[in-house]
């Protein structure tokens, strides 16, 4: 009896021992970076024409989290006509903008409701030192503008914005999100 109960408490030690050894031999592989979130807006993010630069993978995903909570916190800023949720976001001129936009509609007794139907976004340039990110943002709109609960008109666009990100404690900022004329 003893003689089993031996080898049994053997063969979990050395079960044990082998379990510790591959996961101490797992930690030291570096992970391929996560999937983008499918929750994501952003249908593309092409870096290939990036310069001076390439845009590191890491990077890249870091940029489309921190952008995609950007444009969703617009959208509920518009419509709830509360510029300080801009504030985790958005800095500089782009904060700028869109709190003068959403102080007049408040002014106005207007909203705009956002649905968002996703973006394509090729970067342009990339920092050498990484300070700076541009992009073109391609963007399918609907913007329903509304008086109190009373839908004014609807329209379906697609804009194209010029933007600028910068890095800014733990996240990516936009720094500028400007309408240009479609090219």
């Amino acid at each position: 009896m003893i003689d089993q109960a031996s080898h049994r408490s053997e063969a979990v030690w050395l079960a044990a021992l082998g379990l510790c050894i591959l996961l101490g031999f797992a930690s030291t592989i570096h992970a391929a970076p996560p999937a983008p979130d499918p929750s994501s807006i952003i249908q593309s993010f092409d870096v290939a024409s990036a310069t001076p630069r390439p845009v590191e993978e890491t990077t890249a995903l870091a940029i489309q989290r921190d952008y995609t909570q950007a444009w969703q916190s617009l959208v509920a800023a518009l419509e709830q006509n509360r510029a300080e949720m801009l504030d985790e976001n958005f800095i500089g001129g782009a904060r700028q903008h869109w709190q003068d936009a959403i102080h007049a509609q408040q002014q106005n007794g207007l909203s705009r409701r956002i649905v968002d139907h996703g973006h394509r976004v090729r970067v342009k340039f990339y920092s050498l030192d990484g300070s700076a990110l541009e992009a073109i943002d391609t963007a399918d709109l609907e913007i329903q503008y509304r008086e109190g609960s009373q839908l004014l008109s609807s329209e379906r666009i697609q804009a194209h914005y010029l933007v600028l990100l910068t890095p800014a404690e733990s996240s990516w900022k936009v720094r500028i999100l400007q309408e240009i004329p479609s090219s």
